[in-house]
């Protein structure tokens, strides 16, 4: 795969630009079911799939692993429907094969791909959508601009794919503020849950920090079971019960 980072691309086609005015006008579009709770913070109650999503670490040692980012991005990847394989870029390859099954990814659908720098993971990113030959790309950068971040978003709409960026700092790399990149359609926030026990699911804390059209949310989660039909499942919510009841449209 050529990984060459590409000059900036023609202006956008006028059809992709009223798609994209659409979206951002609330219209329906097919998604990921993210279960009722999650579901009841997003536009239209799913996860849309030909759009931008970022995942990023609480502070601590996940800023340097990331990874519960890469499980929970598994767990997307692995409840997307169809058979197309999903390329994953990266500027290291550090996916631990037996855990991604765990998490209900089958490794022979998985592109792997490395990449020198930031500007390069994200040029094989926008390539590997533009090219519509994947069901999702996923790619590992520590810094998004928010130019990038409308290629991105422009590239996700073409094919109806889905792109997610997820912010990491490894290999002893200095971590740094991230842009918030509007747009993004989802922004999520993942860290360490409390453990179930030692052969229990995993559990997150999950915030979602900003949807377009919708609103944020914060719960604590487990990951399903490998053929669940939501990619985690809430055992707690830690948001506001009034906030969440009017979400839900109770009371």
């Amino acid at each position: 795969m050529d990984l060459t980072p590409r000059s900036p691309p023609s202006p956008a086609p006028a059809g992709l630009i009223a798609q994209l005015r659409r979206q951002g006008a609330g219209a329906a579009r097919p998604g990921l079911g993210m279960g009722g709770v999650i579901g009841a913070c997003l536009p239209g109650g799913v996860l849309p799939v030909g759009a931008l999503h970022e995942v990023g670490p609480e502070d601590g040692a996940e800023v340097q692993q990331g990874a519960v980012v890469a499980g929970f991005a598994a767990r997307l990847l692995a409840r997307l429907p169809g058979p197309l394989p999903w390329l994953w870029v990266a500027g290291r390859e550090d996916l631990y094969a037996p855990g991604l099954v765990a998490l209900g990814l089958d490794p022979g659908r998985l592109v792997l791909a490395c990449a020198p720098d930031d500007a390069a993971v994200l040029a094989a990113m926008e390539a590997g959508l533009r090219g519509g030959a994947f069901a999702a790309v996923v790619a590992e950068a520590g810094r998004l601009s928010r130019i990038a971040a409308r290629r991105l978003q422009l590239a996700c709409l073409r094919h109806g794919r889905m792109g997610l960026v997820l912010h990491r700092w490894p290999y002893g790399r200095a971590a740094h503020a991230v842009e918030e990149a509007p747009s993004a359609v989802t922004r999520w926030r993942i860290g360490g849950g409390p453990s179930a026990g030692p052969f229990a699911p995993p559990r997150w804390r999950l915030a979602l920090v900003h949807a377009r059209g919708g609103v944020p949310g914060e719960w604590i989660v487990e990951a399903g079971e490998r053929d669940a039909a939501d990619p985690v499942r809430v055992v707690a919510e830690l948001a506001d019960p009034a906030a969440a009841a009017q979400r839900r449209g109770v009371g």
